[in-house]
Formats: C-alpha cells, structure tokens, sequence
C-alpha cells in the first residue's frame, strides 16, 4: 500500500501537525490541493515503521453512501456489492513499534485502545484510536518495515458481514478467514484477497473506546484466541501472508 491518510479538523490544525511532525524529527512533503482528485492539499511523512501516512484538511464530502445530506433516506434504491459503510482501519507490519507509537501518540493525537504483550511484557501488537472506534490503526512487530497486512471496510451489522460472504460465494472471490469473531476488539469479521492478492475485510461490532479507557491487554500465551475468538487456532498462513 503506497500511503494511508487522515484527515483533520481543518488547515490551522494541519498547519500545527506539520510544525510538530517536523519538530519531532520527521520528514514532511507538501503535495498540493488537487494533485489527488477531490482533495485539499497534503502532508506526508513516514513513519518509524516504514509506513507512509498523509494528513489532509480539505475532501469533498458525500455523505454515507452518497446520500443527501437533508432529508436523507434509509439507503440507496440501487445499492450493490457489500455495502461498505466506509473505510475503516488497516493493520500494518513493521519494525519500531515504540517509535511509531511515540509518534502517534505524541505528536498526532491518538491513544492506546488495545495491545497484545510478548511474555517479557514487551508490546507486539499495538491498536491506536483517535474516536470511540476499536481502532484506527494498528501495527503488529514484523522485522521487515512497510508492509500491509490489511484493510477493512465497515458494515453495519452480522446479517450484513453473513451477506457479504455469500457474495465473495457467488463471485468466487478467495477467501482468507471468516466469517467470524476476533477476540480482540470483540469485532466480527470476514477476510477476502481482491485480484491484486490484497488481504481485505469487512468488519462490524467491535468495542467502544473513549480516551480515559485503560487499554485492553492480550497476552502471546493467547494470541490464537485474541485472533479468532472461536477456533482459537493461529493461522499461520494469516499471519505470514
């Protein structure tokens, strides 16, 4: 995946972040408005984990699937596919997980929803959250910086996540995992390459967080379990891939 972005409350605090990445030491480009379609102008920066992120102010704005923003109905007449309600998060593998927490931490504002600790008590795993959501991102230690493990995609509800995968069924889309329940963040999930041999999910539930939460704690001694909350098996394909 070439970059992740996120975007922020408006151009001043856009302006701040980039001061503050760059007083941490970072790196920072500046992309211009409409050098991507539909979206104001850009910050990059990587990350300690080899990961490149953008923050953005400014992005044309349609509404949940697109609908009118007054009076809008239930839903689209002509909806197809699994509905995704939006992006959701990604999960990455890289190294420096301590930096890359201290810099989301620190300088961009998220915090600590979730982590999964090694028997020395080191953190392997770690979920950061900017809302009350599960998370917005997460990173797992891998010794290779920069890779994707997956994106997901939020749906609504377990009858939604049941009909998506009769439609990876009906589209003889290869499926990974699923459906079923992670134990960590409680969410429920599915995981499905796309043609490009990307891991993908869709993803619905999963815990609620506020900032002054203490952070959920998994252990490696029950890290099948905290993967895929019913088999409890660890897939080693799922976590080599």
């Amino acid at each position: 995946m070439d970059l992740m972005g996120f975007k922020v409350v408006d151009e001043d605090a856009l302006r701040q972040l980039e001061r503050d990445l760059m007083a941490y030491g970072c790196a920072v480009e500046q992309l211009p408005a409409g050098e991507l379609n539909s979206c104001g102008r850009r910050v990059r920066f990587q990350a300690p984990s080899g990961h490149h992120f953008e923050l953005y102010a400014d992005k044309e704005y349609t509404g949940k699937w697109g609908l009118n923003d007054v009076n809008p109905e239930a839903w689209p007449r002509d909806m197809k596919g699994m509905a995704a309600v939006r992006f959701d998060h990604a999960l990455m593998y890289g190294d420096e997980l301590p930096a890359t927490y201290d810099l989301f931490t620190k300088v961009l504002g998220f915090y600590l929803a979730e982590q999964v600790l090694d028997e020395n008590g080191t953190r392997v795993a770690q979920f950061l959250s900017l809302s009350t959501k599960a998370h917005d991102v997460a990173f797992i230690h891998h010794p290779e910086k920069g890779r994707l493990h997956h994106v997901s995609f939020h749906l609504e509800t377990w009858e939604d996540l049941l009909r998506a995968a009769d439609l990876i069924s009906m589209t003889d889309t290869s499926i990974d995992i699923g459906p079923t329940r992670h134990g960590l963040t409680h969410g429920k999930t599915i995981y499905f390459f796309d043609p490009s041999g990307n891991r993908n999910e869709v993803f619905c539930g999963g815990d609620y967080n506020y900032p002054d939460h203490k952070p959920v704690t998994w252990t490696t001694d029950q890290l099948g379990k905290a993967i895929f909350y019913h088999d409890r098996i660890r897939q080693r394909t799922f976590h080599d891939r």
